[in-house]
């Protein structure tokens, strides 16, 4: 039987059921304090991952779901009791799986409605692995885990406007009349054919856009005037609560790690290493208040996650554990 985590949340959360909130945590809508419940939910029990996976798998069976597709309800109650219960009945009750499908099934019904109703397309990555897509202008765009862009009806025909939630890089088709837009809230990116890579997470205070060839313009949304011009090798910098954009003359290739697994850390404190690790294998590290600034200079080139963390280990004196789903790493400080 899994553990009861709402008794041990504090007190304005204490009504809060963390599965009630796994639609939100796969779609990318949940808000960092409701990822922070569903991550200490795991962190509770063994139990509860079971009931986690159980959940991921039947998003990815609706997930799929488009204003092309038509949805068979009963052939989609048949996929998820030929997924769940083999794997979950031991462990989790039936009105437990049936509460999980229900809301994966009506999730999946109203994206297709809305986007018959209101013309809204969306692609998006699973919560902890990378998908490709080729959008209506054949325009290419990779999204890291949990990432979400969405457009309207006429994509590539009377417009190339879309959103994204979360990271994604672009290969973006020439079309001189009909310019590429991204908005990311604080943020908008213009183009008109080129390769680019867009960090835009709502619980971070920058919006990075790392230019790999041809020319982007990046700006505080509805204020082109201001404007920064991006050429390949450049590195444009949006921070939310200054609303200023600022341009730097490097490229990071730690910015694309999470797609190319190439990782080069050089003097970086073992904090900031740890969130591009995150960021690019889709772990939850805590670092030790005592080692944060320790710091490291190694390359890693598509490496395994678990031989990263061995090199770390041994290079820094580090003690690395793992603790439920997160990784902890502590020493004895530089």
């Amino acid at each position: 039987m899994c553990v009861d985590y709402t008794k041990a949340m504090d007190t304005e959360n204490n009504h809060i059921d963390p599965v009630g909130l796994l639609p939100k945590y796969f779609s990318g809508e949940a808000t960092p304090e409701e990822s922070r419940l569903v991550d200490e939910w795991l962190s509770a029990d063994k139990d509860n991952r079971k009931e986690f996976d159980a959940f991921a798998k039947l998003w990815k069976i609706t997930g799929s779901v488009s204003g092309e597709d038509e949805i068979n309800l009963e052939s989609e109650w048949q996929k998820l009791e030929s997924v769940v219960m083999p794997a979950a009945a031991k462990t989790i009750s039936l009105g437990r799986i049936l509460q999980i499908a229900a809301s994966v099934i009506l999730i999946s019904a109203l994206a297709y409605f809305g986007t018959k109703i209101t013309g809204v397309k969306t692609e998006s990555a699973p919560v902890a692995a990378l998908s490709t897509h080729t959008l209506p202008d054949e325009s290419i765009v990779s999204l890291n885990a949990g990432s979400r862009l969405t457009y309207q009806k006429g994509f590539g025909i009377t417009h190339r406007n879309l959103t994204l939630k979360g990271e994604a890089y672009f290969e973006v088709g020439q079309n001189a009349t009909l310019p590429f837009i991204i908005s990311s809230g604080d943020a908008s990116i213009k183009v008109t054919g080129t390769t680019f890579n867009v960090k835009a997470y709502a619980d971070q205070p920058e919006i990075r856009v790392t230019v790999t060839s041809g020319t982007v313009l990046l700006y505080e949304t509805g204020k082109p005037a201001g404007e920064a011009v991006l050429h390949a090798g450049e590195t444009g910098i949006y921070n939310k609560s200054m609303k200023t954009v600022n341009k730097k003359d490097v490229l990071d290739i730690n910015d694309m790690a999470w797609k190319t697994k190439i990782l080069d850390f050089y003097n970086t404190p073992l904090q900031e290493a740890a969130g591009i690790l995150e960021n690019t294998y889709h772990q939850t590290i805590v670092v030790d208040p005592g080692v944060r600034s320790c710091s490291i200079t190694v390359r890693f080139d598509n490496q395994e996650f678990g031989d990263i963390l061995r090199v770390m280990e041994s290079t820094l004196d580090l003690k690395i554990t793992k603790e439920g789903n997160r990784i902890i790493i502590f020493g004895n400080g530089c």
